[in-house]
């Protein structure tokens, strides 16, 4: 397989991840809108609806972070590295995703201990009832992906994108 199709079939999967987070964000909204319309107009509320729509946040945050890393598109302090030369930008650039890299991987595997010892516990949410390894089971995966996006940025020879306003 060409690095070509590579970088093509990582963003075909970056594109579904997008837009299965769209529609988790739609459903969160029309969550919050219908515990308001029964909190206000029938003085009844979901049980643990904030909890799913927090988790539904925490989702999005870091397998959003994911496909943001894919695509280049972090937000970035750059003022002073664009009048740089090439070379410093250069420099700077891999040791951004280095640091980048090696923090998300760190964070990564100690969030995987967690994850599996909050499983190991039987732990639930408050009021939702949820198992709470299953929101916290995107933190693990969300920085891994950004690691695997990161490596295959690098490998690809991806640079990141520098929007003009």
């Amino acid at each position: 397989m060409s690095k070509t199709e590579v970088g093509k079939r990582v963003e075909s999967v970056a594109s579904v991840i997008e837009r299965i987070l769209a529609v988790a964000l739609i459903a969160g909204i029309c969550l919050n809108f219908i515990n308001v319309c029964g909190r206000y107009l029938a003085d009844v509320s979901i049980g643990g609806s904030d909890e799913i729509e927090i988790y539904i946040l925490i989702w999005i945050a870091f397998l959003g972070g994911a496909v943001v890393s894919w695509r280049g598109q972090h937000l970035r302090m750059d003022v002073l590295l664009e009048t740089a030369p090439p070379s410093v930008r250069r420099i700077v650039t891999f040791a951004e995703v280095l640091v980048t890299g090696v923090v998300a991987a760190f964070v990564a595997w100690q969030s995987i201990l967690y994850v599996r010892r909050i499983y190991t516990l039987g732990a639930v949410s408050d009021i939702a009832q949820l198992p709470t390894w299953i929101p916290h089971s995107a933190v693990p995966l969300g920085l891994t992906l950004m690691v695997i996006a990161l490596i295959l940025r690098a490998w690809l020879g991806r640079r990141p994108i520098r929007e003009t306003v």
